[in-house]
């Protein structure tokens, strides 16, 4: 049965986070990294447009564009 929350706790999601997470130098807060539906999802809040591109260019190191989505506020 399959369900509709994300899934963390992959491989693949855990070296996204830490990839994410050493780039931005741990700036995000509420930092989380799942995988839902084939894609992986960043959520988390940053003080900059700054560190968001951080971030977006870490998972990118990583993933396909088609494979990564963001949703990381600024603010």
């Amino acid at each position: 049965m399959r369900t509709n929350f994300p899934v963390s706790g992959t491989r693949l999601t855990q070296e996204v986070e830490e990839r994410v997470r050493q780039t931005t130098h741990g700036r995000i807060r509420g930092l989380a990294v799942a995988e839902y539906q084939g894609r992986v999802e960043i959520r988390g809040q940053v003080p900059s447009h700054h560190t968001r591109q951080l971030a977006l260019h870490a998972a990118l190191e990583i993933l396909s564009g088609d494979q990564c989505r963001t949703l990381i506020p600024v603010g």
